[in-house]
């Protein structure tokens, strides 16, 4: 593990035993309702009518155009297959990312996998995927400090060869930074049962330096579901599934899958008839609060951001003890300092009395924070670094 990574999965472990709070945010609440049950309900029919998506099948292939189309329909452009060669026929992920403003090379993934065994796979794992689906069409147009990569794996179902390869492939010579893999598998609970916990999972496997990391990205996880829906949660352990090959490189994940365990994954009868959608809708609802709170979305406060002719000065940094603000020509009227750590949850809030502003950080770990200074037109953003 490199010293970057180990730093930061210490920071994060510090992190977490200050024990921030976290509220709902209204302006995420407002994304969270915008949810549409009729388009995964649409969604959910036209995965199923697909057929069997298994390997080398044209199902397989008509499901990822199909894919294609409804990224594109979104407004999505950056838009790339992931091709992979296994058991002498190509293979094919699909990668959708959406640029963030802050920090555009570092991503949040919200993965799920697309092919099925034995059956059309309406809930292993057509209801991951328009789960996925529903949270890139919302935040489509939500600004967001971190950049998102919406991933649809294929061959998990042959032994998670699709996110292997992506890894080993792509994440790997690239030196990809990614914040957290959030994976949503087979969530669609069982008709004719009462659905109302879902399953949110941690890294608890070795290599287990990004555990602890891993725990409480979960346990934040939790949260949002208890903000943004009308689900309970139980925490267990991620196995089995896409974002393993993740975890094997020492990245943080964490993960969706349901309590009820349906009995028809990897049969013919895997169908929407056997699944609750009730309970889809409530993941769904559950999915966008999280990648908006992961991601760090914003609801843009006027057209200018980071403004040097504000002459917005902070210092030093990296900061030891004493971090100095000076607003500048950005104004004290109705100003707020918001400092966050590295996921997202806040650890000082306040609305500026002086132009020249003075923070303590002697009671905060070592590690990266996100300084913002909104006022009602403007908003300067700048990444500090804290060293004791």
């Amino acid at each position: 593990m490199n010293v970057l990574k180990s730093y930061l999965t210490l920071s994060l472990f510090l992190l977490s035993l200050l024990g921030y709070s976290q509220t709902y945010n209204t302006y995420y609440g407002s994304i969270v309702n915008q949810f549409s049950s009729d388009t995964i309900h649409k969604n959910l029919v036209e995965f199923e009518s697909l057929g069997v998506k298994e390997h080398g099948t044209p199902a397989l292939t008509n499901t990822l155009n199909w894919l294609i189309d409804q990224y594109t329909n979104y407004g999505y452009t950056d838009i790339k297959i992931d091709t992979f060669n296994y058991a002498a026929q190509d293979d094919y992920n699909l990668i959708v990312t959406k640029t963030g403003t802050t920090y555009p090379n570092t991503y949040l993934i919200v993965d799920g996998h697309y092919d099925t065994r034995s059956g059309t796979g309406t809930n292993d794992n057509g209801s991951g995927i328009v789960t996925i689906l529903e949270v890139a069409r919302l935040l489509e147009d939500v600004v967001t400090e971190y950049s998102i990569k919406f991933i649809n794996f294929s061959g998990e179902e042959d032994g998670l060869i699709g996110s292997t390869w992506y890894v080993n492939n792509t994440v790997m010579p690239t030196n990809m930074d990614i914040k957290l893999v959030l994976n949503i598998d087979e969530v669609g609970g069982v008709n004719g049962l009462v659905n109302s916990t879902i399953v949110c999972e941690r890294d608890q496997s070795s290599p287990t330096a990004a555990n602890a990391a891993s725990y409480d990205f979960t346990d934040t996880l939790a949260t949002c579901v208890g903000l943004y829906s009308n689900l309970l949660t139980e925490i267990s352990y991620a196995y089995s599934s896409d974002y393993m090959p993740f975890q094997a490189n020492e990245h943080v994940i964490t993960g969706l899958f349901e309590k009820n365990q349906t009995t028809y994954a990897h049969t013919p009868n895997d169908f929407l008839i056997n699944m609750d959608t009730n309970y889809v809708y409530e993941i769904a609802q559950a999915s966008i609060g999280a990648s908006l709170y992961f991601a760090v979305a914003y609801e843009p406060v006027g057209v200018n951001e980071n403004l040097n002719p504000l002459n917005v000065k902070v210092y030093p940094n990296p900061v030891k003890d004493i971090l100095t603000v000076d607003l500048g020509e950005l104004g004290v009227n109705n100003t707020k300092l918001r400092l966050t750590n590295i996921i997202g949850k806040i650890v000082h809030e306040e609305t500026v009395k002086n132009k020249i502003e003075k923070l303590s950080l002697k009671n905060l770990p070592s590690g990266i924070y996100t300084l913002t200074i909104e006022s009602e037109t403007n908003r300067y953003i700048e990444k500090i670094a804290h060293q004791k």
